[in-house]
C-alpha cells in the first residue's frame, strides 16, 4: 500500500512538473506573439510570390486591445534574422492593405502600437513578412522555427487573437495529419492538420510544439455542410502551414529583396469541365478532360522548343510522380527549385513521350510574358500600354459585365466587330486588378503593371475565368467596371488553367 502511495505521489509530481514546464514555455512565448491590424485597404489584394523580468501573461491580459478603426485583424509572431526583428503572418491578413503610410500596425504584448510594412510574401502558401517602421520595444521577444519533422500525435499549442477580441488566447491539441492540400487560389500546400482550435483572428499566429518552437502558422479552419445547408465549423479540424515551408519563404524574401524564388517553365496546363444535363431537372459540370492537358506554350520560354510539338497531349507524370489533375501538377511544380532538370511524361492515344527539360527562374520579365500570352488569347482585348499602368482597348460588347450581383452580356465567343478588315475596339481602360468576383466574395489582385497582372493570372486561372477591374483613364474610382472573360471562350465550359 505504501509503495502504491509513493508511486501515485511520484506520478503526480511528474505531472505537476510537466504542467509547470508547459506553462513556463507558453509564458515565454506569448511576448513574441502580436496582433496585426489593417487600417487602410486598397481596391484589391497584393500578389505576394510574400522580455524582460515581468510575467508575460500578467501584461498580456491586463487590458483589452484598442482596435477601434481597424478594418481587419489577425495574428502574427516575431522572429530574429541578422539581428533584426520581423513579423510573420498570413498573406490574407494583410494583402488587402493599402500602400499608404499608416495602413498596417501591430500591437505588442503591452498594447503598444507599431507601424509595419509588407516586405514580401507568398500567396500560394499564404505567408507574409512584415518589417517594423518603428523601432520595436524590448517587450517584444522572438521565437524561432522548429527544425525537426513534426510527428503525428505530437502535442501543439495555438496562440493568437481569435475574433480580434481575445488576444493571447491559447488552445492545445495534437498534430492529426500532415501534408494536407487545400482548395482555393491561395494557401494550398504544406498544411499540418491539428486539433488545436482556431477561429477568425487566429490567422497568422504560431502553432508551437512542447519546446516553444514554431511548428506551423495557423491559417485555415474546416467547414462541413449540415443537413439544412448551413456551413458548420469543424472545431477539431484546423490547418497550419508547416514551419519548413514558412522558413524557406522567409529566407527567400530576405535574401532576394522580397521575392520568393520559383521555377519557370513556360507552359499552359488546363482541364475542362462542361455544364451538362445530368438527369431530370438536374444540370452539373462534367469533366471533359479526365487528366491535365498541355494546352499551350509561352513563346521564348524554356519549354518552347522542347514541348511545342506536344500541345494537346495529356500530362501523366512529372519526375515519375503520377499527376491526375491540375492541383497535383501545381504541387509537383512547386517542389522544383529554379534552374533544375525534370522529366515530364506526355500521352496521346498509344503514343507516350518522355521529355527532359530544365526550368529557369521566375522573374518579373517572365510574369510579363505570361500576362502578354494570356491577353493575346483574349480576342476582345488589345494591349496598348504596358507601363507604368496597363492600358487596354476592348470590344466591350463581347465581355460579360457585372451588374446587380451577376454577370451578363456576351456572347463571349463572338469576335470583335470589323470595319474594312480592321478590328474595331472601344474605349481605353486602365486595368486595376484581375481575379475572380462571386456573389458573396472576391479574390482580386492588384494589376497596375504587367508583372502583377501575370501574377494575378497565375493565381486565378485555376477558376476557369478571369475578372477584370477596369477604369477609364482619369475617371472617378466610383465608376470601376467589372468584366469577365471565360478562358474556354464559352460560358458553359470551365477551362481550369495553370501557367507555370
Amino acid at each position: 500500500m505504501k509503495k502504491l502511495l509513493l508511486l501515485s505521489l511520484s506520478i503526480l509530481v511528474i505531472l505537476q512538473i510537466q504542467a509547470q514546464s508547459v506553462s513556463d514555455m507558453l509564458e515565454n512565448a506569448i511576448s513574441s506573439v502580436v496582433t496585426v491590424a489593417v487600417y487602410k485597404t486598397g481596391i484589391a489584394q497584393k500578389t505576394l510570390g510574400f522580455r524582460g523580468g515581468d510575467n508575460a501573461s500578467d501584461i498580456a491580459y491586463e487590458k483589452a486591445l484598442k482596435l477601434s478603426g481597424a478594418i481587419g485583424s489577425g495574428s502574427g509572431f516575431v522572429i530574429l534574422r541578422n539581428g533584426k526583428k520581423y513579423v510573420v503572418t498570413n498573406a490574407h491578413v494583410v494583402q488587402d492593405a493599402s500602400d499608404e503610410a499608416g495602413s498596417i500596425y501591430i500591437f505588442s504584448i503591452n498594447g503598444k502600437k507599431y507601424e509595419v510594412r509588407i516586405i514580401g510574401g507568398d500567396s500560394f502558401y499564404d505567408i507574409a513578412l512584415l518589417e517594423f517602421k518603428d523601432t520595436p520595444g524590448s517587450e517584444i521577444t522572438v521565437i524561432d522555427f522548429k527544425k525537426t519533422e513534426p510527428r503525428i500525435g505530437e502535442t501543439v499549442y495555438a496562440i493568437g487573437n481569435p475574433l480580434g477580441e481575445y488576444p493571447y488566447s491559447i488552445s492545445n491539441g495534437i498534430i492529426s495529419a500532415k501534408n494536407r492540400v487545400r482548395d482555393g487560389f491561395t494557401g494550398k500546400f504544406g498544411f499540418l492538420q491539428t486539433t488545436a482550435t482556431i477561429i477568425w483572428g487566429n490567422s497568422g499566429g504560431p502553432l508551437l510544439d512542447a519546446f516553444g518552437k514554431v511548428a506551423g502558422v495557423n491559417t485555415k479552419i474546416a467547414f462541413a455542410t449540415s443537413p439544412t445547408g448551413e456551413q458548420v465549423i469543424q472545431s477539431q479540424i484546423n490547418f497550419a502551414i508547416e514551419a519548413k515551408y514558412v522558413e524557406k519563404i522567409v529566407n527567400d524574401i530576405l535574401a532576394t529583396n522580397g521575392r520568393v524564388r520559383r521555377a519557370y517553365i513556360g507552359i499552359e496546363v488546363s482541364q475542362k469541365s462542361e455544364y451538362r444535363y445530368i438527369s431530370k431537372d438536374k444540370f452539373d459540370y462534367v469533366q471533359i478532360d479526365t487528366q491535365p492537358v498541355l494546352s499551350g506554350i509561352i513563346p521564348g520560354s524554356p519549354a518552347y522548343s522542347l514541348l511545342s510539338p506536344y500541345v494537346g497531349y495529356v500530362i501523366t507524370h512529372i519526375n515519375k510522380e503520377s499527376v491526375r489533375n491540375l492541383e497535383e501538377v501545381l504541387g509537383e511544380f512547386e517542389k522544383m527549385a529554379p534552374n533544375t532538370t525534370f522529366e515530364i511524361t506526355l500521352v496521346k492515344g498509344p503514343e507516350v513521350k518522355k521529355v527532359t527539360i530544365s526550368s529557369a527562374e521566375l522573374f518579373g520579365e517572365q510574369l510579363e510574358n505570361i500576362a502578354t500570352y494570356v491577353l493575346d488569347q483574349v480576342s476582345k482585348i488589345q494591349l496598348i500600354q504596358k507601363t507604368p499602368q496597363v492600358v487596354v482597348q476592348l470590344a466591350k460588347e463581347n465581355f460579360y459585365s457585372y451588374q446587380n450581383n451577376k454577370f451578363s452580356g456576351g456572347p463571349i465567343n463572338k469576335s470583335p466587330q470589323s470595319q474594312g478588315g480592321n478590328t474595331s475596339y472601344g474605349e481605353k481602360y486602365n486595368v486595376l486588378a484581375a481575379g475572380v468576383v462571386a456573389d458573396d466574395w472576391q479574390s482580386m489582385w492588384k494589376s497596375d503593371d504587367l508583372k502583377n497582372l501575370g501574377a494575378a493570372f497565375r493565381l486565378c486561372g485555376i477558376a476557369g475565368v478571369i475578372d477584370f477591374y477596369l477604369l477609364k483613364p482619369y475617371d472617378n474610382m466610383d465608376n470601376i467596371e467589372v468584366m469577365r472573360h471565360y478562358l474556354s471562350g464559352n460560358e458553359n465550359i470551365f477551362k481550369s488553367t495553370l501557367w507555370y
